[in-house]
């Protein structure tokens, strides 16, 4: 049966309810008005998801939810019943809840917005102190994990945090974007985007957020409104929230500083209790002086000096991981495509042969710059594959400058001048060698159809008959070569170049003539 207007619900003292009016619809289901028969009260229905993924995660919600009907408080939606879905089995799973009339937090701040004004600092203390005392006695009992302005309520001017308690009811790998859903990404904690266990501190990020919207009528990070996953991501990592202060130059600096702590990247920086921060929130009654004005101007260029310091760790944080999201990449590529078929033909040898092994070198570390793999074959001979992963700061080069004036000196100029094969970057290089320097080159290429993964390509160099060279052929360019003779390849030169995809069978070879 469906809920609509009209329909009959109950709780769990089998107390009938009249379902009255639609108040909305949120990220679960429908929201109701609705009436108790027996004394005419009014409450509110939420519906929820009936398809739970699993008997574990609808064990989950309930277990949840039996705690989430424990949490009381003035600042908090009291629930009443909660509906599993098997008590009434001709009603699907709601919650039965404390009613409240006057909108959401997210409401109250965009009426803030048309008008144009801020809150006051003694508005704002007050909405905070609310906001403290209730997520205290959520968090004594559970995590919220979906605070946003959107689960605030209103009642009577007093704030009502509601929809805690309700993260299981949606599969754990899907939670992200169903339960958390779009809305939610804006406020989700740099630990959680790593999926690191639910805390209170996950929940005193998500409220500082809402705090500094109060404050400053803005979201911190301020992506535009079709900002997607990773863009969230991204600034909840690494960009540094502005003090609000910069916003709303009439904010107390007590509350700025605050409010940053709240939203602190690092769980270690943060604040830990609510109490904590309602401690903070009161410095601002200490008995001005003489020296507060020079005191409060050297509080706002320490944050200032703050932000600037945390904006160049982050950057520095940000080109760590993707220098370390690279060099994953890269290893799982050549682990893939070239040592794990290279280890099954070995080891299918080694199967059948009996009078010895050819042993090849692990993997190692997948967050080295370098990749190096030994075979030790029978003959006692050892190929070795090397591969290095590029960055842009190993091909800073001086390039002239297209313009000089008449009689100056030519000028250069700092570039990065990226290897390019067909005119497409390089992402990586290397090479299979032997004893005697025989082998071929590898190199990885960024691939137009694929922004994440290259695609593998073996160079082959021979001596072409222009020069004196004696190499032994096919021959791997070096390091320190390759950068030069890779743009030479095609052009008529000392040697010659045979671009082929990635073939096993070259690497099958030198492991079959050198057994």
């Amino acid at each position: 049966m469906i809920i609509q207007p009209n329909s009959i619900v109950y709780d769990s003292e089998n107390q009938k309810y009249n379902v009255i009016e639609p108040l909305g619809n949120g990220a679960f289901g429908y929201v109701y008005k609705i009436q108790k028969q027996s004394d005419n009260s009014v409450w509110a229905l939420k519906t929820l998801p009936s398809n739970f993924p699993s008997q574990e995660q609808l064990q989950a919600f309930i277990n949840e939810s039996s705690m989430a009907i424990n949490v009381n408080g003035e600042n908090v939606v009291k629930y009443v019943y909660i509906h599993d879905g098997d008590t009434y089995p001709q009603l699907p799973p709601y919650i039965i809840m404390e009613f409240a009339n006057g909108g959401t937090l997210f409401d109250l701040i965009e009426k803030a917005k048309k008008k144009g004004e801020f809150f006051s600092n003694s508005e704002l203390l007050n909405y905070y102190n609310q906001l403290i005392d209730g997520m205290e006695q959520i968090n004594l009992v559970l995590v919220h994990r979906d605070i946003k302005p959107d689960n605030i309520l209103l009642n009577e001017g007093v704030i009502k945090i509601s929809d805690f308690g309700l993260s299981k009811i949606v599969h754990d790998s899907t939670r992200q974007l169903t339960f958390k859903g779009f809305g939610a990404l804006r406020y989700m904690a740099p630990e959680g985007w790593k999926n690191e266990k639910n805390t209170i501190q996950m929940d005193i990020y998500a409220m500082g957020i809402t705090f500094f919207e109060l404050a400053t009528l803005k979201h911190p990070y301020n992506l535009k409104q079709d900002a997607d996953m990773h863009q969230w991501q991204q600034a909840h990592l690494f960009t540094t929230a502005p003090s609000p202060k910069t916003i709303n130059n009439s904010l107390n600096t007590t509350i700025a500083q605050v409010v940053l702590k709240m939203v602190e990247k690092s769980v270690g920086k943060r604040y830990k209790t609510w109490d904590e921060i309602r401690r903070d929130l009161t410095i601002q009654d200490i008995p001005n002086t003489e020296n507060t004005t020079i005191i409060e101007n050297m509080i706002n260029i320490r944050l200032a000096k703050d932000n600037s310091i945390k904006e160049q760790q982050l950057k520095e944080n940000k080109e760590r991981e993707e220098r370390l999201m690279f060099l994953n990449i890269i290893n799982y590529q050549y682990s893939n495509d070239i040592y794990n078929p290279l280890k099954g033909f070995i080891d299918e040898f080694n199967s059948r042969y009996t009078q010895g092994k050819i042993k090849i070198s692990g993997l190692g570390s997948m967050d080295s710059d370098e990749i190096t793999t030994k075979i030790h074959l029978l003959s006692g001979n050892v190929l070795t594959i090397i591969l290095k992963a590029l960055f842009d700061e190993d091909f800073v080069r001086d390039v002239p400058a297209e313009f000089s004036f008449p009689g100056e000196r030519k000028r250069t100029f700092k570039r990065v001048v990226r290897p390019v094969l067909d005119n497409r970057k390089v992402l990586a290089w290397g090479y299979l060698k032997e004893h005697n320097n025989k082998g071929f080159n590898i190199l990885l290429i960024e691939n137009p159809e694929d922004s994440t993964y290259g695609e593998w390509y073996i160079l082959k160099n021979k001596n072409s008959g222009f020069g004196r060279t004696t190499r032994p052929e096919p021959f791997p360019f070096e390091f320190n070569e390759l950068e030069e003779e890779i743009q030479l390849i095609r052009a008529t030169h000392i040697y010659t170049t045979e671009v082929i995809s990635l073939n096993l069978q070259e690497f099958q070879e030198f492991i079959v003539l050198n057994v």
